[in-house]
């Protein structure tokens, strides 16, 4: 099986790097860096926000042609009771910010594409039930995480996406466009997270403070799926 780990930024990237000594770069465009390790195994920086991480799975998915991506590093919870560091496993792909509902699309549905992407349930069953046997030192949850262009820390726009999006957990800036490229090419992905902060105005002081942390836990839980498969 050939893996590419995906990350947005070098901060969440980092730990990879440190432990799996890639050996070269195979690719760069603007933010985006392909690193391999070996033939079947890959860390991308993907660059932040959706555009980046849609350029990122296009090139990937021609290049590399992993047969799993593992999109990982950091997420804003929407659970006030998952713990800061804990390590959400997701079970679908879909965006928090897109609206054609005036054409009878669902909220966050891009026009002409499924309204999500859900994750294949016996992969995700075998991640969460390997994570929760082998992890130690933090909690590893489960459940929907959107994307949006936006950091979770207006009020607003938190109550407004609960309102809308009334499963999800958390969310990111990345994971839904990987997979929504990565799904033309019958690719399957993972979205592995460390929770950062909680949403809402808050939000940046804690993710700042809490963004080496929820990486490390990304890194641990990515690694233990990435040796079981590999």
């Amino acid at each position: 099986m050939k893996i590419a780990i995906v990350a947005a930024m070098k901060e969440e990237l980092h730990p990879f790097e440190a432990h799996f000594a890639p050996g070269k770069v195979v690719f760069a465009k603007g933010p985006i860096r392909f690193l391999e390790v070996h033939e079947n195994l890959y860390l991308v920086q993907s660059g932040i926000g959706k555009a980046n991480a849609a350029a990122c799975a296009a090139w990937l998915c021609e290049k590399i042609q992993p047969d799993l991506i593992i999109n990982t590093g950091t997420t804003g919870s929407f659970n006030p009771d998952f713990s800061l560091a804990d390590v959400i496993v997701s079970t679908k792909f879909a965006y928090s910010d897109v609206d054609a509902t005036g054409f009878d699309y669902a909220w966050g549905q891009v026009p002409q594409m499924p309204a999500d992407y859900p994750v294949d349930k016996d992969l995700h069953e075998k991640v969460v039930g390997l994570l929760r046997e082998k992890v130690n030192g933090f909690n590893i949850q489960s459940g929907f995480i959107a994307t949006s262009d936006s950091f979770m820390s207006s009020v607003d726009a938190v109550s407004t996406i609960r309102e809308k999006l009334p499963d999800i957990v958390a969310s990111d800036m990345e994971a839904a466009p990987i997979a929504q490229v990565a799904s033309f090419y019958d690719i399957p992905v993972l979205n592995v997270r460390g929770v950062s902060d909680h949403v809402g105005q808050d939000a940046p002081d804690t993710f700042e403070e809490t963004l080496e942390k929820a990486s490390q836990n990304a890194f641990e839980a990515v690694r233990i799926i990435v040796e079981h498969f590999l």
